[in-house]
């Protein structure tokens, strides 16, 4: 996997410690909730196929400084 440096098209900088490849592989199920109850509905196994990791920034909170300016 590659570490990195993602800008999101507005400039902002949302993700630290972002990793990027192109080597994963999984199972995907996909769920129907009928009431209480979930139902599967399908299941397939991937290969080969882009994946990401990484933390999300929260976003910081306004102080009142921020707001003055």
């Amino acid at each position: 996997m590659l570490f990195v440096n993602y800008e999101a098209p507005d400039g902002s900088k949302r993700h630290n410690r972002l990793w990027n490849g192109g080597n994963g592989r999984g199972v995907v199920r996909l769920w129907k909730k009928d009431g209480e109850e979930l139902c599967l509905v399908d299941e397939f196994d991937v290969r080969h196929v882009g994946c990401e990791y990484g933390e999300y920034d929260e976003p910081e909170e306004e102080t009142d400084t921020d707001s003055k300016q």
